[in-house]
């Protein structure tokens, strides 16, 4: 009876073992046959605590509103004198973009490059025979100005 009770223990871990082995080797397969979807690509743009010009910014009390516009800015053309209660991020996506502010030299951010935006008045400009084409995300709250003019 002993004897017969392992032989039986013995058949049920072959069976067992078999039926693993099967479903491991039926996994493998299914796998090989569809490859994995690649992964994302990341690169972070910008992380930064202050503005261009070095100011620390916040972000303002109340209920968070987050504006995000892709601006385009011809030959020759301006972004008139202008501040923000918030800064936001800038990311140029073509072109040359030329900034003047009352709070640091003259900047030219070109294709690729992302930055906070100052918190000074400034005003931006397009010297080439290109486009510019810009992303800019305020990150605020509602009820706040995106931007503000000199009156």
């Amino acid at each position: 009876m002993i004897v017969r009770n392992c032989l039986r223990t013995v058949a049920i871990l072959r069976t067992t073992l078999a039926t693993a082995a099967l479903i491991a080797l039926a996994g493998g397969a299914s796998a090989q046959d569809k490859p994995a979807a690649p992964g994302p690509i990341v690169k972070t743009l910008l992380q930064a605590t202050t503005t261009a010009d070095g100011k620390a910014f916040a972000y303002p009390d109340g209920k968070p509103l987050v504006t995000a516009r892709l601006v385009e800015l011809p030959p020759g053309g301006e972004i008139i004198r202008h501040r923000h209660a918030v800064s936001p991020f800038i990311y140029i996506l073509e072109g040359e973009l030329t900034i003047a502010s009352d709070s640091m030299p003259t900047q030219v951010y070109k294709a690729g490059d992302s930055y906070m935006e100052q918190a000074a008045w400034h005003s931006g400009r397009n010297l080439s025979d290109k486009p510019v084409r810009l992303l800019s995300v305020y990150p605020s709250a509602e009820g706040v100005a995106l931007s503000e003019r000199p009156q």
